[in-house]
């Protein structure tokens, strides 16, 4: 499983909106296998780590609950009064954001009751269903988002003009907040190739971009750090790195 879209979505010339999509879509896919290999070392750390992982992951929730939001209130209405049978499309993906709410409420319960679980057999007991319940999340997720972008990627592209997508933005903006924006912009970037980084750059408001170096990146590399931590089994000693070098 990759970060990238899939093929026949790939292979397609996207607008800007499309671009933004993918982008979130490519954050979510990344932190779900994250998030499975988080909540597996918490088998042998402290309780409070588990807390720790527990407000980053609170943080990616409220992501994924403001991108739900905006589709559920905005896209798909807009789409459904513009493709001939998205409204049955529609119904099956806001069931998707249903099942993901109740899986994302599993492990945030679970990362909360490892926080404060005292002895060992509960601890190795809520660890492993936590590890249990974050795979089945990441399978949820990656099912959802394969099936959105094939349903709609390539009927915005083929049918919904230019005009059109200036109004569906719009209309998205109004739902954006400086709480969203803050987090999202470093969201979306931190898991970017350095073009693609450089593309969204060009199409946002400078400032955007300024705001972000000098402010939001640090507080959301801080914020994100125990979710976004490089597993250290999949990283070579500096000393052995230098002498292969």
């Amino acid at each position: 499983m990759t970060d990238n879209p899939r093929d026949d979505v790939a292979a397609i010339t996207l607008s800007e909106h499309s671009r933004l999509l993918i982008a979130s879509h490519r954050a979510m896919r990344a932190d779900g296998r994250r998030l499975i290999t988080a909540t597996h070392r918490l088998q042998d750390r402290r309780p409070s780590d588990a807390l720790a992982l527990g407000r980053a992951f609170a943080e990616i929730v409220t992501l994924i609950h403001d991108h739900h939001r905006a589709e559920d209130d905005v896209l798909y209405p807009f789409l459904t009064t513009r493709l001939p049978h998205f409204e049955h499309d529609a119904v099956h993906l806001e069931g998707d954001h249903i099942a993901l709410d109740a899986a994302m409420a599993r492990v945030t319960a679970g990362l909360r009751l490892l926080g404060r679980a005292a002895t060992p057999t509960i601890r190795h007991d809520t660890q492993q269903r936590l590890h249990d319940d974050a795979r089945a999340f990441n399978d949820i997720l990656t099912d959802h988002l394969d099936r959105e972008e094939a349903i709609i990627v390539p009927a915005f592209e083929s049918t919904i003009s230019t005009s059109e997508q200036r109004t569906l933005e719009a209309a998205e903006s109004k739902l954006a907040t400086y709480r969203h924006i803050r987090m999202a912009v470093p969201w979306v970037l931190a898991n970017t190739t350095p073009d693609e980084a450089t593309e969204l750059r060009r199409t946002a408001p400078r400032l955007v971009g300024v705001i972000h170096d000098h402010l939001w990146k640090r507080r959301f590399q801080r914020v994100m750090d125990p979710l976004y931590r490089p597993d250290p089994r999949h990283q070579q000693p500096r000393r052995a790195a230098a002498t292969a070098a």
